[in-house]
């Protein structure tokens, strides 16, 4: 065997070896990623805490330009499927005028009879997917979203083992309803971002799944992740080009 093929010979193998280190460490992030998100860790009383206090300190993002803004609240459910924890999304009805088509959370304006912005949420909820109220254990609500004409208060809570396809969604509201993993929202594979306004604009997009999710949903999304599992999730985005309304925790 000549010089040049036992060179060629030996790179080969490193580069082999090198792919088979890779996938190792790949899988090996896999499964110690699945352990940290496993639900008897993310339920327990000390995580639940641990998460209320970080989501206090994200700042609210504020570029309300009316002077009278609709109060308005979303359900960001956490949910068992197929064994593991994820977040429940909806595909708004194509129907509606109002983003119909997209992704979003269960959610809508506040009603003059709703006690506070939580039963907003649940009452949304029920409506839309017809969720009972009482099986949803609320933890707590994050600083309000406020954008042009709609302050927008996230309200998270845990809605136990979930079928979408099973459920009765009001198809008035809803064409769809899914769910994706923590595991995979945590899989920097599927994590992006785009620029909005003249590029002034940084926010998350989250790809690969079911439906594209983008614009206000993945913003709450990107917030709710990185204050449940900051060890695991690890999308870092400034949202705005401007430190007044960054919503980066304080």
């Amino acid at each position: 065997m000549s010089i040049k093929l036992r060179i060629c010979v030996v790179r080969n193998f490193l580069k082999q070896q090198q792919i088979i280190i890779k996938n190792i460490k790949r899988y090996q992030s896999s499964i110690d990623r699945s352990k940290k998100l496993h639900p008897d860790i993310i339920l327990n009383e000390k995580t639940r805490n641990e998460f209320i206090e970080r989501l206090k300190n994200f700042k609210s993002i504020k570029t309300i330009t009316n002077n009278e803004p609709k109060i308005a609240a979303v359900l960001v459910p956490l949910c068992i499927y197929k064994g593991e924890l994820g977040l429940l999304y909806t595909l708004r009805s194509k129907k509606l005028s109002l983003n119909g088509g997209q992704v979003s959370f269960p959610g809508g304006m506040r009603d003059n009879n709703d006690k506070n912005i939580e039963e907003t949420a649940l009452r949304e909820t029920w409506e839309e997917l017809n969720i009972p109220m009482n099986n949803i254990d609320i933890w707590t609500k994050g600083n309000s979203i406020c954008r042009k004409h709609v302050i927008v208060t996230p309200v998270f809570g845990f809605i136990g083992n979930i079928e979408p396809d099973k459920l009765n969604i009001n198809q008035e509201e809803v064409d769809e309803a899914f769910v994706v993993s923590l595991d995979r929202l945590c899989n920097d594979k599927y994590m992006g971002f785009t620029l909005y306004g003249d590029n002034q604009y940084k926010l998350p997009t989250f790809e690969g799944h079911k439906h594209h999710i983008w614009g206000l949903t993945a913003i709450i999304t990107h917030i709710i992740m990185t204050a449940l599992v900051p060890d695991v999730y690890k999308h870092k985005i400034q949202f705005l080009s401007n430190n007044e309304n960054s919503i980066k925790p304080s």
